[in-house]
């Protein structure tokens, strides 16, 4: 369930997404399109949002989707790999564990490099803190997408974030595109609005570095959903993937167009 407080109607909605069609062709034709899904700081909902984008991809466009699994600290979707094979699930994408430390680490620029032209989706998924895995990221990835729940116990880092994001941009040749959303939202509250609000403070005067939070259209914040806890042990329905799908062609519309208009 999207955030039925600020609904746009059927037209408006058509108008903030990429149709679902379109973006299937656009990635298979592309090849090789990178996600970054990453906070400088852990508990944010990265690994729910990597997870359920690469279902939404590979379930419902029928994409080859990978994974890249950079948090040493938990490895949340390889444990959820491990988990589903152990139940005799069906896994519909790959997944590629990232040490950054140890005899096989190697940098996250090298990762991508090694998987260039291999799958239509590369998904990164960014352990908190890593900043030099972060920079490497945002010089190849083409969208990155920055989900925290609305407090500011999980908002304090996305200025930091935001800032790194920027200096590393000028890396990126293709540019990137950068979305700031919430997860975990209890759409009975208006506490994603009061979040948004105090995020977007303008403290320019403050910090010359400061950059504006490029937050999503706010009718695409996911929900606090049961089945986000029971997917664990339990497999999302395609049902359960719409919020996830509708995020990203609303994420995708402008990259898309850009492209198609160059």
């Amino acid at each position: 369930m999207s955030n039925w407080r600020h609904k746009p109607d059927e037209k408006g909605l058509r108008r903030l997404v990429a149709p679902t069609k379109s973006v299937a062709k656009w990635l298979k034709t592309r090849k090789d399109f990178v996600i970054g899904v990453g906070v400088l700081k852990g508990g944010t909902g990265k690994s729910t949002t990597a997870l359920y984008l690469a279902l939404y991809f590979a379930l419902v466009l029928n994409l080859d989707v990978v994974i890249v699994d950079t948090d040493d600290n938990s490895q949340s979707i390889s444990r959820w790999v491990l988990q589903h094979e152990a139940l005799g699930h069906t896994i519909p994408f790959k997944v590629i564990v990232h040490p950054r430390t140890g005899a096989d680490a190697i940098s996250l620029k090298k990762r991508l490099k090694s998987l260039e032209g291999k799958h239509d989706v590369v998904i990164v998924d960014l352990g908190g803190g890593d900043k030099e895995t972060f920079i490497d990221l945002c010089a190849r990835a083409r969208l990155l997408l920055m989900p925290s729940a609305p407090s500011g116990w999980e908002t304090d880092r996305i200025q930091a974030t935001l800032q790194t994001a920027a200096s590393a941009a000028v890396l990126n040749t293709e540019g990137i595109a950068v979305y700031n959303f919430f997860t975990k939202c209890d759409f009975g509250t208006t506490l994603a609005e009061e979040e948004r609000e105090a995020m977007a403070v303008d403290l320019s005067d403050e910090d010359e570095d400061f950059v504006p939070p490029p937050f999503l259209h706010p009718y695409f914040d996911v929900s606090k959903a049961p089945h986000h806890v029971r997917s664990w042990t339990v497999m999302p329905k395609r049902s359960d993937l719409d919020e996830w799908g509708l995020l990203v062609r609303h994420a995708m519309l402008g990259i898309i167009e850009e492209e198609e208009a160059a």
